[in-house]
C-alpha cells in the first residue's frame, strides 16, 4: 500500500496564513512549485520524443491551491492527447493520417514515482512553520 498523507485543516492554514500576511502565503507558494518541479524533474525525460516540441513545453508554477505542472501551448496543442490518449484521431477530412494515439500518462507516472519526496518536501515546510500548531494545523501519517 502506498503511503498518504492527510492534511487537516490546510484550507483553515491557507485562511489563517492570508492573515498573517504576504511571507506566510509567499512560503506556502513555494513549497508547492518545490513539488511541481520534484515531480517535473521526473517527467521530463518520460516526455515521448518525436521534434522536442512537447518537451519544451513543459513547466511548473506554485500557488496558495497547489503546485501546477503545464505542458502544451497554442502552437504544440497536442500535449492532452499524447498524455491521455486520443481513441477516434484518423479523419480524412481533416486531413489526419494514422491510428489512434495510446494514452502515455508519463505526468501521473512521475508523480507515483517521487510521492515520498513530495511528501517530504511538505513535511519540511510545516515543521519550519511555527505557527501551525498555535493555529490548530496538525499532521498525521498513515502507512
Amino acid at each position: 500500500m502506498r503511503p498518504q498523507l492527510e492534511l487537516v485543516g490546510y484550507r483553515e492554514l491557507r485562511r489563517d496564513l492570508r492573515k498573517l500576511g504576504d511571507e506566510a502565503i509567499a512560503g506556502l507558494k513555494e513549497v508547492n512549485k518545490e513539488a511541481a518541479d520534484i515531480v517535473a524533474t521526473t517527467a521530463r525525460p518520460m516526455v515521448p520524443v518525436r521534434s522536442g516540441r512537447l518537451k519544451g513545453t513543459l513547466r511548473t508554477t506554485g500557488t496558495t491551491r497547489g503546485g501546477i505542472i503545464r505542458m502544451g501551448r497554442k502552437a504544440v496543442p497536442y500535449a492532452g492527447p499524447i498524455h491521455f490518449g486520443w481513441p477516434s484521431r484518423p479523419n480524412a477530412a481533416k486531413g489526419w493520417r494514422g491510428g489512434p494515439i495510446a494514452p502515455n500518462p508519463f505526468l501521473y507516472d512521475a508523480m507515483d514515482k517521487r510521492v515520498p519526496e513530495v511528501m517530504a518536501a511538505y513535511m519540511a515546510y510545516l515543521e519550519d512553520l511555527p505557527m501551525a500548531r498555535q493555529l490548530g494545523f496538525r499532521t498525521t501519517k498513515r502507512p
